[in-house]
């Protein structure tokens, strides 16, 4: 089967003992049936704590899925002091479940193809993003043929990843023309490659970008919802005790700001973050052009499940920027280092890397409507 993937994908290498937030903590690591029958031979390195007499006793269930148990710190058993993985330098890297051999790499298999790419929950792969100007991906319909349909929803995707990379508009912007064309699609019976290029044509992005403009809520509403929304995708982490020396900070600072809503020292905080957050729209949009290709149709998706992704991308982004704002209020307004943004992506992005079915749950539960108006996510998102 054809595989394809983006430009950056063979840059990638693992930091190891250098990376400075580990995937062996504070993180589900499944362990896959064929992993734990073969753990169930081995026996653990001599200086695992607990002392256990074989590997599988170290995994438990976890929201019906085996994972590693991790100690009272939340550290995997086998991550050494030296933040290398004692399993890897005692039996090699075979001995290694598949999420822990493949991560942060992502396959999705579709009828005529496999797309690849990589995750943003870990800080190389931010790393890499950083120094790439723009990223590159490959047009499905260039290399292989879907049946029309599918042919359809991927050249749609394809504009929408251009559309968001465009160097005329913040990702803001181009977050909120994507949704609105993709809620306009939506409510069309019959729409082809003629409406697609309607859609996407310099006069109808031009008229599109203009209306986007015209209609940006108060920034006020935005800093209000988006402090709510951070506040609630952390509450089940902060009751597991999880990322707590990123969530705490930022969370009593959400608290805090409560007491400045309605002020004009908030609205003028905000408009000044924002220069700040200007310089890091390059990496904000490689992170969101990889998430369009790597999320946003995947397999037996329509355009119904490509809406309700973005409206999750959207969630993302604002509790990426929601928990920087805090930040950068809370250390005086000062300069916003790149590490802290890698950092909160890849916090954030680790948070929220749910399955379809708990994305469909979680907005289900948490709002009126599963479709969202162009209005709200444009609160969101501006």
């Amino acid at each position: 089967m054809k595989q394809i993937r983006p430009d950056y994908y063979d840059h990638f290498s693992c930091t190891a003992d250098q990376c400075p937030i580990t995937c062996c903590q504070e993180w589900k690591i499944s362990v896959d049936d064929h992993t734990n029958n073969c753990w169930k031979k081995l026996a653990p390195p001599t200086d695992t704590i607990p002392a256990k007499t074989r590997l599988s006793a170290y995994t438990t269930f976890k929201d019906g899925t085996r994972v590693i148990a991790l100690d009272q710190n939340h550290r995997c058993p086998f991550l050494s002091e030296n933040k290398l993985c004692k399993l890897v330098l005692e039996h090699g890297d075979q001995v290694l479940s598949e999420t822990c051999q493949v991560f942060p790499r992502e396959t999705h298999t579709f009828d005529t193809h496999e797309e690849q790419s990589l995750m943003p929950c870990c800080p190389a792969v931010i790393d890499l993003w950083r120094n790439c100007e723009t990223l590159h991906f490959p047009k499905v319909s260039d290399l292989c043929s879907p049946a029309a349909s599918d042919a359809l929803l991927f050249s749609l995707r394809s504009r929408l990843i251009a559309l968001i990379q465009r160097p005329d508009r913040t990702p803001s912007q181009a977050l909120m023309e994507c949704f609105y064309i993709l809620r306009e699609l939506y409510h069309q019976d019959n729409w082809d490659t003629g409406t697609l290029e309607d859609y996407f044509s310099e006069q109808t992005l031009s008229e599109l970008h203009e209306a986007v403009l015209s209609a940006a809520p108060a920034l006020e509403d935005t800093i209000i919802e988006d402090n709510e929304i951070l506040q609630d995708l952390a509450v089940n982490y902060q009751k597991e005790g999880l990322y707590q020396s990123y969530l705490t900070p930022v969370l009593a600072q959400a608290e805090r700001l409560a007491d400045a809503y309605g002020t004009a020292a908030l609205s003028d905080q905000w408009k000044n973050f924002n220069h700040v957050w200007e310089e890091f729209h390059p990496l904000l949009k490689n992170v969101l052009a990889n998430e369009l290709f790597s999320d946003l149709l995947i397999p037996g998706g329509n355009l119904e499940s490509m809406i309700i992704q973005m409206q999750w991308l959207a969630l993302e982004y604002a509790a990426v920027r929601q928990s920087l704002f805090l930040t950068w209020l809370e250390h005086g307004n000062e300069k916003l280092p790149y590490e802290n943004v890698r950092d909160y992506l890849v916090i954030i992005m680790r948070m929220t890397g749910y399955d379809e079915d708990d994305i469909y749950e979680y907005l289900e539960n948490s709002f009126e409507e599963l479709v969202w108006e162009w209005g709200y996510f444009a609160l969101v998102v501006c």
